[in-house]
C-alpha cells in the first residue's frame, strides 16, 4: 500500500464505517445480504489501518468513531429514518466516488458492499422529497467534515442523481 497519512486513512475507514452503521441500524437482520455486508463492511473498513502497528490502527479508529459520532451524531439515533440516513450516505459516497476522490476496485469489498448497500436503500430515492432532501443533507455532511479538515477536495455540486443497482462506479 502506498503511503497513507492519518487523515487519509480516517477519509478511506469512514465511508464503510457509516455505511456499517446503516446496515446495523436498518436491515432485517432475517435478510440473506444482512451478514455479507456486514463482512465486506468490516473489511473495508480495516483495509486502510491493516498494515499499521495495533497501537497506530486502535488511534487511526479512533479518530474515525470520534468524526463519525461528531459529524454524523444528528442523523442517527432514535427518531431518525434509517433508510433516508442511508440515502444521504450514498450521495456522499457518489460524489466521492464520481469525483475520483475515492476510487475503489471492482470486486473489491467496498465495491461489492456498495451492490448490497444500495439495493437495500435505493427504494427511498423513489421519493421525490426524501430524495432531494438526502442530497441537501449531503451537502451539509460533507460542508460539516471538511470543517474538520476531511475531504477538504471533495466538490459539493458533484452530489445527486438517484441510486440503482447499475450505477457507474469508479474502477
Amino acid at each position: 500500500m502506498p503511503y497513507l497519512s492519518d487523515r487519509q486513512r480516517v477519509e478511506i475507514s469512514l465511508p464503510p464505517q457509516v455505511m456499517l452503521g446503516v446496515v446495523i441500524a436498518g436491515v432485517d437482520r432475517e435478510d440473506a445480504d444482512y451478514r455479507r455486508a456486514l463482512d465486506l463492511l468490516k473489511v473495508a473498513a480495516r483495509e486502510p489501518i491493516d498494515d499499521l502497528p495495533e497501537d497506530r490502527a486502535h488511534k487511526i479508529l479512533e479518530r474515525v468513531r470520534r468524526v463519525h459520532k461528531e459529524v454524523l451524531g444528528p442523523y442517527s439515533g432514535e427518531g431518525q429514518d434509517v433508510a433516508k440516513f442511508g440515502l444521504v450516505a450514498f450521495y456522499w459516497i457518489k460524489a466521492m466516488v464520481e469525483t475520483g476522490y475515492f476510487v475503489f476496485a471492482e470486486g473489491s469489498a467496498i465495491d461489492e458492499a456498495m451492490t448490497l448497500f444500495i439495493g437495500a436503500i435505493e427504494h427511498r430515492a423513489q421519493v421525490p422529497a426524501i430524495d432531494a432532501s438526502a442530497q441537501k443533507q449531503a451537502r451539509k455532511l460533507i460542508r460539516s467534515l471538511q470543517a474538520l479538515g476531511y475531504y477538504r477536495g471533495l466538490d459539493l455540486l458533484a452530489v445527486g442523481g438517484a441510486p440503482t443497482n447499475n450505477q457507474d462506479r469508479a474502477a
